[in-house]
């Protein structure tokens, strides 16, 4: 029991992290507004718009009351039951946004979305093949890193149920899309943002 215990130890004392990509060696530890600081005291104005953000600004005293208040309740369940906060969050983005006769996929991460966006979409209208610019991201899911022709995340371009096209230009785009044969995966600028089209 005692060496279970120190070699547990041992392994939680030397586990590095994965190295993803590499860091800015920064290390940022508070954050209020539209501004971080690190852990010098140095501020930054926080431009930041990539993935697992909340367009909120940080510490929104709003924002901090309710995720606390509903956390000191209850932090998570599974969705194999009832969850009628879920439906509030429907109900208010339909009338939002206007598409209230909609469903709403509650899911953790864009590469979660897209994956699912993908094959939802290749089950609506039997398409094999997908467009995606060159040298987008969309996440890090199998068929996110499937329909993304970047070399640096792909290294083993072989999409299983779909066939790359890339596109450069809107009049390549206009043309693939119109020949009937793609679904078509655009992620903007902002790494957390796509937009599946189908037809």
């Amino acid at each position: 029991m005692i060496a279970a215990l120190n070699y547990s130890f041992l392994i939680l004392n030397y586990m590095k992290l994965f190295d993803v990509y590499p860091l800015f060696d920064v290390n940022i530890v508070k954050g209020k507004g539209c501004h971080v600081w690190d852990d010098k005291g140095q501020e930054y104005l926080d431009l930041y718009g990539g993935h697992a953000v909340i367009s909120i600004g940080h510490a929104h005293p709003h924002y901090v009351e309710t995720i606390s208040k509903q956390v000191a309740t209850l932090g998570f369940y599974s969705n194999s039951v009832i969850n009628k906060l879920q439906q509030e969050v429907a109900d208010r983005l339909g009338a939002i946004s206007g598409y209230d006769d909609y469903q709403l996929f509650l899911i953790n991460s864009g590469a979660e979305a897209n994956e699912n966006a993908l094959k939802l979409a290749s089950f609506y209208n039997g398409r094999t093949r997908v467009i995606s610019f060159a040298k987008a991201f969309h996440g890090r899911t199998s068929l996110a890193v499937e329909v993304s022709e970047n070399p640096k995340i792909n290294m083993n371009p072989k999409v299983p149920i779909s066939e790359i096209g890339t596109a450069t230009s809107g009049i390549t785009v206009a043309r693939q899309l119109w020949s009937e044969r793609y679904t078509t995966i655009i992620t903007s600028i902002r790494a957390s943002n796509s937009v599946l089209y189908t037809s």
